[in-house]
């Protein structure tokens, strides 16, 4: 691929790209006193941020290649090859994220922070899960755009999923608290 042909794809993406971590780290300044309520949510922010940074753009790496290898087409995404990748895509976030809350609370008290167990975890298993529904659909949009336009997943899914995913699991981490905090608290 020529540079300009690469330059024209991953451009305008990458500016949205930075805008979307501002936007992040904007909804991070707007939890200031749900971080203040609930100790250890800050241990949690960057793992779950990370966890659902890497599953949705594995999960997005996976159908590009499912797609150059010809398993599925733009046409026939809705295949046996596409549904396991979901199912494994959900099902792994909701086990890493009942993992991230268990570590983020260990590593809380290690810090001489207790936080309450269940809140945190909670948090994090609704955080996680609602985040996975989401951009495990907007996964499977992009991909199909970018197969529809021609242009190669690489350039586009990786960052666009990063950022989604930033955005999204910062939204639903304090939508997540905010919840919790109501009714638990």
């Amino acid at each position: 691929m020529l540079a300009k042909e690469m330059v024209k794809q991953s451009l305008p993406l990458l500016i949205f790209c930075g805008i979307g971590g501002i936007l992040a780290g904007s909804t991070l300044g707007v939890m200031a006193d749900l971080l203040e309520q609930i100790p250890g949510l800050i241990v949690v922010i960057p793992a779950i941020i990370a966890m659902r940074g890497n599953i949705s753009t594995a999960f997005g790496s996976r159908l590009g290649s499912a797609y150059h290898l010809g398993v599925i087409d733009a046409d026939n995404m809705w295949n046996e090859e596409l549904k396991q990748n979901i199912i494994g895509s959900l099902v792994l976030s909701f086990i890493i994220s009942i993992l991230i809350g268990i570590l983020a609370y260990f590593s809380s008290v290690l810090l001489g922070v207790t936080p309450d167990l269940l809140m945190l975890i909670t948090i994090v298993i609704l955080a996680g899960i609602i985040s996975a529904i989401i951009l495990t659909i907007m996964t499977v949009i992009i991909i199909y755009l970018v197969f529809k336009r021609g242009y190669d997943p690489d350039n586009i899914t990786g960052p666009a999923l990063a950022t989604f995913g930033d955005i999204v699991t910062m939204l639903c981490i304090f939508g997540s608290a905010s919840l919790v905090v109501g009714v638990m608290l």
